[in-house]
């Protein structure tokens, strides 16, 4: 080609610049093939290909270019729909031509077009394709979307990555962008609700956090949470070091195949995070704000108030049918019933008071503290008392940056929340570095450390508020808070530790990886990674004569002191070899992995102090009474793992894999076990008798089968153990020892053998993007506490024993619903199903009374409710049919019950309530579905707003404020449900006096607890690029959500999901900026 001075002005410009950029590049690879110590495996030779190819079209479109006339010049900007980021090297072509160009580092394009009737067809992996009509445009900026799916993908997998489009295991990836609005102190605070097969509840309390399983309970005793590993290496640690606003992504390995490269550790599944790294380039500065505010979901739901009080307590006594007393007895003088005069309501007492107001009050039982206060005018909201606004502080600034041989990622963190119980607050201080250093060509080096510090110094209130009368007091005569608002020792002040309590609670915990990656000869690349953690942990606490511990239960003043420390380590070392022989891709992993840990804790105590408590829990040498103790551990293990990925025609895959692991909490016999996996998978649409340009553009096959093991059990639970007690041998006191447990010498991991099917289908060039997943999960050597006879002189012994089963559903949706200029509309949709069965337990068999049926079958743990042939969560309990009502008194009469009290099913028609006869199987305490939708949605090319809708459906939870017979005599107030009365027959709640002692084992109320929930939404806005330039950054962003907004459910008390303690309700607001 022959560049003429026209060549280089105006439009052709930008093409020169690409070209210039494909000769370097061009040049890299040639002096690849020119230096003495060259390795044809070093050299991508189709990146050499694509450079010759991209000069060589280049070349003959400048030639057709430079002979073309009135043609158009169109040039723009390439972004990210959902980012509003730049993309560099988007191929941009002119349909039905050869003619095209690409986006240079700043996503910017310039291209010449024949006419106004050109269309464009803009082109990126792992974005849907565009195409516009030129027009009139010579400028046309365009805003790509991602694809439902992107196959192109790398996901995390034990020890290693893999792409999307080779994966045989059921993974999903959760991106943490999605979540960047969300006030989120934990990991856990990300993903309820949001991943098929994922069961993670919220949390209640100010630091956040609670239960988190994957697919189903895989074990009856030991822990069901998932393995967590951070940056490719196991943590132990908690949840909460962990600063949600360093996570770059986080893949969930559900199925055995996947997860078995971890072994005895993975039953349960696996979380894998992945940080944020520093990338090559200048320095970035973040820093991002929130601030918000706590409350709770549900204030409908609460404490009677002064008024409601009153008439609960006068109907009380009315059902309670007091010998002599006519109904009016209890009518508050100022407001008697229909008929009923002054007089006839006084001569009810023959010793009535010369006071109306006294004689009511005391005909209710009120204490005197409670008189005084009604007459004085005065009622407490203990509800208000002990709850707020509580205020959320979360402030985050990292730097990133590097070059080709150093990256680096730098982050601190700041949380302060104030949960909506008083005295419920949580801060904490949490940093990450991660460095990656190329020493040489074959050598990298780098650490990933991550160091946190919470407090939880702060005692919450207590949750009494619900039970004390509204006639009370906060303060006593002296100004300090009263012991017993009441006047009497029946409920204590629940402001009284929140107030008093001094407490010292502070975990500071330090977790690294360091690393070397070194390249062998052969493609073969070794990798050393050691990683130490460390926890200490302060627990202080001391109660003053001002509170109830250290001021009744104790004299004096009582105090704890508690320092706990953990030193472990794990060292991993792992061998990888990737090789391609034509149509074959071999993919080995090797590692060989060791552990150790260490914890040491000690405990002091004492009480009565002199002469002050001044000191506090600093100076516990002062009491009269000490008392200490410690304990130290140790335990070990190590494995080896082997395992192989094989993909032939980039359609036939396969992974198998084997662990053995070593544990020493497990008997001597059985301390070491084996568990295997293998996974096929078939890409079927990359057949070529697969039909071409329809509406399928993918379909995908897979299968998996595996093992995995649980050794979550106590360190020592194979051996026999030593318990102490003090006796007295005429003289002295003495320290006596004797033995508690049995060993086991036996003892080995629970197991879990699990089946997996899946189906990966894409529909409509992936905008609709569908992955299913069948499983059947069996876990056999159940870790149980079996209780021994006591002639065998021990108490109990840890054993393997019984079987569980797990099957199911996952079901994920994503979909590009809407992709115009100006709005991008994206749905995901997860559904989980999940059914449970305890196979076998002890393994005893005899005649057993199920559901009023005598049958010969497995003995059931009553005290647990396990039942074999049942799920773990089944409720076993009286059918409650409603309330006894007036004109059936003389049915309930034979049950000794009466019209108020609640009516259940009596199954043998015998006239008794017999819980071994009468109780069935009623429902179930676990969600028999759980749905996510979530709708994100860009608009305006600067707007981006997010819905994330979750329901769990169809399970019960006991609900306690059902039953009243244990909160009335002593004044203890109730929670304002309808009880029923003679005159209010039509609830479905008891009297509140009823009587449910003739129920045997005692009666429970189960209320259903299914509910859809606005869980989050949020909106944000990207500040234009003129005016962040003016304000001398990048990028602005501003944002405000809210999380739990809105509850849809039948459950009759606070939240569904909490049960019956309030759900917190968040409302934020934040900006982030780019420097």
């Amino acid at each position: 080609m022959i560049f003429d001075s026209e060549s280089f002005k105006g439009n052709h410009k930008p093409k020169f610049n690409v070209m210039i950029k494909i000769l370097t590049n061009l040049k890299k690879h040639i002096d690849a093939f020119s230096k003495p110590n060259f390795q044809p495996g070093k050299v991508k030779l189709r990146g050499l290909a694509f450079s010759l190819i991209a000069m060589f079209a280049l070349t003959f479109a400048g030639v057709s270019n430079a002979n073309a006339q009135n043609e158009i010049t169109v040039t723009g900007v390439v972004m990210d729909a959902a980012s509003s980021e730049t993309l560099p090297g988007v191929n941009i072509l002119l349909k039905g031509s050869g003619i095209g160009t690409i986006t240079d580092i700043d996503g910017s394009y310039t291209i010449n077009v024949p006419n106004n009737e050109a269309v464009l067809v803009y082109s990126f992996i792992g974005f849907l394709n565009q195409e516009i009509t030129v027009g009139n445009q010579t400028t046309i900026d365009v805003r790509l979307t991602t694809s439902a799916t992107d196959l192109n993908e790398v996901v995390v997998v034990g020890y290693g990555t893999q792409k999307k489009s080779d994966l045989t295991g059921a993974v999903t990836r959760v991106d943490a962008a999605t979540f960047k609005n969300q006030p989120l102190t934990q990991v856990s605070d990300m993903l309820a609700g949001t991943v098929a097969g994922f069961y993670g509840t919220q949390g209640t309390s100010a630091s956040g956090g609670s239960s988190l399983e994957v697919r189903g309970p895989t074990s009856l005793t030991g822990g069901t949470s998932p393995l967590i590993v951070v940056d490719g290496v196991i943590f132990y640690g908690e949840l909460s070091d962990i600063n949600p606003n360093d996570i770059e992504s986080i893949d969930i390995l559900k199925d055995a195949s996947s997860a078995a490269v971890f072994g005895s550790k993975a039953a349960s599944g696996v979380v894998m995070i992945t940080t944020i790294k520093g990338k090559s380039g200048a320095p970035s500065i973040n820093f991002s704000a929130k601030t918000g505010i706590n409350t709770f979901t549900n204030k409908d739901f609460g404490p009677r108030n002064a008024e409601q009080y009153e008439e609960f307590r006068r109907d009380f006594f009315r059902t309670l049918g007091v010998a002599d007393r006519p109904d009016y007895y209890w009518d508050d003088p100022s407001n008697l019933s229909d008929g009923v005069t002054l007089d006839q309501w006084r001569s009810a007492n023959a010793n009535s008071n010369t006071d109306n107001t006294l004689e009511y009050l005391n005909r209710l039982n009120f204490f005197d503290t409670e008189i005084d206060q009604y007459l004085a005018g005065n009622t407490t909201d203990w509800l208000k008392e002990t709850t707020r606004n509580g205020v959320r502080q979360d402030y985050d600034l990292s730097i990133s940056g590097g070059d080709e041989k150093f990256q680096y990622y730098w982050s601190l963190g700041y949380v302060d929340n104030q949960n909506y119980l008083v005295g419920d607050d949580f801060s904490s201080i949490r940093s990450r570095l991660n460095l990656d250093f190329k020493v040489t060509e074959w050598l990298n080096v780098g650490t990933n450390t991550q160091f946190s510090n919470t407090d939880n110094s702060s005692v919450p209130a207590s949750t009494n508020y619900a039970s004390i009368s509204p006639y009370s007091t906060v303060y006593d005569e002296d100004g300090g808070l009263s012991w017993y608002p009441h006047g009497y020792p029946i409920i204590s002040n629940p402001l009284i530790n929140a107030t008093y309590q001094e407490r010292l609670n502070k975990t500071t915990g330090i977790f690294a990886s360091l690393y070397a990656n070194v390249k062998l000869p052969f493609g073969i690349q070794y990798k050393l990674s050691y990683q130490p953690r460390f926890n200490f942990q302060k627990d202080y606490n001391f109660w003053g004569p001002e509170t109830l511990v250290g001021g009744r239960d104790r004299l004096d003043g009582y105090g704890t002191r508690t320092d706990y420390s953990l030193n472990a380590w794990m060292v991993d070392n792992i061998l990888t070899w990737n090789k391609e022989f034509g149509e074959h891709n071999f993919n080995v992993t090797l590692l060989y992995n060791a552990e150790q840990t260490k914890t040491f804790s000690s405990y002091g105590e004492n009480q009565t102090f002199q002469p002050n408590q001044a000191l506090g829990y600093n100076g516990l040498q002062f009491g009269s009474r000490p008392l200490v103790s410690n304990e130290d551990t140790e335990a070990g293990g190590n494995a080896y793992m082997a395992r192989l990925n094989y993909t032939y025609l980039d359609r036939y895959l396969l992974t198998t894999s084997v662990r053995r692991d070593g544990y020493s909490a497990f008997g001597a016999d059985n301390n070491v076990a084996t568990f295997p996996a293998v996974a096929l998978g078939w890409i079927v649409s990359e057949e070529p008798f697969f039909p071409q340009n329809t509406a399928i553009s993918l379909l995908k096959l897979r299968g998996s089968w595996g093992v995995n093991g649980n050794r979550d059990i106590g360190i020592y639970s194979s051996l026999a153990q030593i318990g102490t007690n003090l006796y007295y041998d005429g003289t002295s006191v003495q320290l006596g020892l004797y033995n508690n447990t049995l060993a086991n010498q036996g003892l080995r991991w629970e197991k879990t053998e699990s089946y997996n099917i899946g189906l990966d289908l894409g529909l409509l060039e992936n905008r609709i993007d569908i992955s299913a997943e069948y499983y059947d999960m069996t876990t056999t050597d159940l870790l149980m506490n079996r209780q021994l006879p006591e002639i065998t002189g021990f108490s109990s012994i840890t054993a393997n024993l019984g079987e569980l089963r797990n099957k199911g559903f996952d079901v994920t949706i994503n979909t590009v619903n809407v992709n115009r200029p100006n709005i991008l509309w994206k749905s995901n949709f997860v559904f989980s199903l999940n059914r449970n069965e305890i196979v076998s337990l002890f393994g005893d068999t005899e005649e057993v009374i199920i559901n009023g049926e005598t049958v010969t079958r497995q003995v059931p743990d009553y005290t647990n409710e396990w039942f074999p042939g049942e799920a773990i969560d089944v409720i076993w309990d009286y059918n409650v049919q409603g309330v006894w009502q007036l004109d059936e008194a003389d049915e309930a009469a034979v049950y000794n019950m009466q019209p108020g009290d609640y009516k259940s099913e009596d199954v043998n028609d015998d006239g008794v309530y017999d819980a071994l006869v009468d109780k069935q199987f009623i429902g179930y305490t676990r969600p028999r579905y759980r749905l996510g939708l979530r709708n994100d949605f860009t608009f305006l090319k600067d707007f981006t707003a997010t819905i994330f809708l979750r329901a769990d459906l169809g399970h019960q939870r006991e609900f306690t404020y059902a039953t009243h017979e244990s909160s009335t005599y002593d004044r203890i107030n109730i929670m304002n449900i309808p009880y029923w009365t003679p005159t209010n027959g039509e609830t479905e709640y008891a009297r509140t006096s009823e009587v449910h002692g003739a129920y045997g084992g005692g009666l429970r109320v189960f209320k259903p607890t299914g509910f859809l929930r606005v869980q989050d939404v949020s909106l944000s806005y990207n500040i234009p690029s003129y005016i962040a330039e003016k304000l001398q950054t990048k990028s602005i962003r501003v944002f405000v959500s809210a999380r739990n907004l809105a509850t849809f459910t039948n459950w009759p008390g606070y939240d569904p999901e909490s049960g019956n303690v309030p759900m917190p309700k968040s409302f934020s607001a934040g900006i982030n900026l780019s420097l």
